[in-house]
């Protein structure tokens, strides 16, 4: 999270989710349908004492296309929480996600939307939704626009609600999601 409305710039938290897993690809009559994935993941804000804040999961996801411009995901997770100072992180930063993504005929829009489930027998998300643009017609980089309502946004913040909207590069696949 960069504060880059204050003097200096600071960062205001580092956020670090490293994984390994296996992602399978599910195909029918030669077709790619979707895909299954489990993963280790590690997510911490790199630091120590009062502010360090960390988490890892055994996370379980799939994804399924249908048709060539949307796809569906979700995700479910089991926390092993090892930090001292967020042990209430799942009543924030949620046990599971789902979401679709879009595609344009031309491959040059991409939207998505994003539910993480907090815990609780209630019907609390939080909501993240991209739209981004192309830059070139044949490279990975896309103007996004973002959209963040929840909790668990970052490591450092986690308990604190936000609501915020960023305009930004991103580099990634045109059609891909696994997080």
């Amino acid at each position: 999270m960069w504060n880059i409305f204050e003097e200096s710039l600071p960062f205001h938290d580092l956020n670090f989710n490293p994984g390994i897993g296996i992602i399978t690809p599910i195909f029918a009559k030669g077709r790619l349908m979707g895909s299954t994935l489990i993963m280790v993941e590690h997510e911490s804000n790199g630091r120590d004492g009062e502010a360090s804040r960390s988490w890892n999961k055994i996370s379980f996801g799939g994804s399924a296309f249908i048709n060539r411009n949307l796809m569906v995901h979700g995700k479910v997770w089991i926390p092993i929480i090892d930090g001292q100072q967020n042990k209430d992180i799942l009543k924030y930063s949620g046990i599971f996600q789902t979401g679709a993504q879009f595609l344009s005929n031309n491959k040059r829009w991409v939207a998505d939307v994003t539910f993480v489930k907090r815990q609780g027998w209630n019907f609390s998300f939080n909501t993240i939704i991209n739209v981004g643009f192309r830059i070139r017609e044949k490279d990975n980089q896309f103007l996004m626009l973002h959209f963040y309502d929840g909790y668990g946004e970052n490591m450092l913040d986690y308990n604190k609600y936000h609501c915020r909207l960023r305009l930004g590069l991103l580099i990634r696949p045109s059609f891909f999601s696994d997080f």
